[in-house]
């Protein structure tokens, strides 16, 4: 069994379902119908790819703000995936590259925990109209200016 394969079977145990890679290479998630992400390992790299288009984005000033927004938040560090819009697809993405390096099933979960609640966030503020997810509290982004 490969890399991939074990760490995909160690989190299938962990979620009580069986996870497959397809004939891409892809795991595909369903969380809760709300959220569709994709794994994806890159030998050659030795990292694993996870991504989610979270939602469309509507056309006008809303989108303008935000991808101003989006880019705000890819500023931050540390931070919980890299916000993207894919053109092709008129939809705003969340992904991130993990090192595979010491991963785990377990450890893949808890990171998998915070990328479902970032995508969420985002997801339900792009659906409500607003141009980012409620604002974080200074504890929760690092202190002022980003300091702790």
């Amino acid at each position: 069994m490969d890399r991939f394969s074990q760490v995909l079977y160690d989190l299938g145990l962990i979620l009580e379902d069986s996870l497959y890679i397809d004939e891409n290479r892809v795991c595909q998630l369903n969380y809760k119908d709300e959220l569709h992400i994709q794994l994806q390992f890159e030998e050659s790299k030795e990292q694993l790819l996870v991504g989610s288009f979270l939602c469309e984005v509507p056309p006008g000033k809303y989108r303008e703000k935000l991808l101003k927004e989006a880019l705000r938040f890819n500023e931050e560090y540390p931070r919980i995936g890299t916000l993207a819009y894919s053109e092709r697809n008129n939809m705003l993405t969340l992904f991130e590259t993990i090192p595979a390096a010491g991963l785990t099933g377990e450890k893949l979960f808890e990171w998998l925990e915070r990328f479902i609640e970032e995508g969420k966030e985002w997801k339900n503020a792009v659906e409500g109209g607003h141009p980012l997810p409620s604002p974080k509290s200074p504890n929760e982004s690092g202190g002022m200016f980003g300091i702790k």
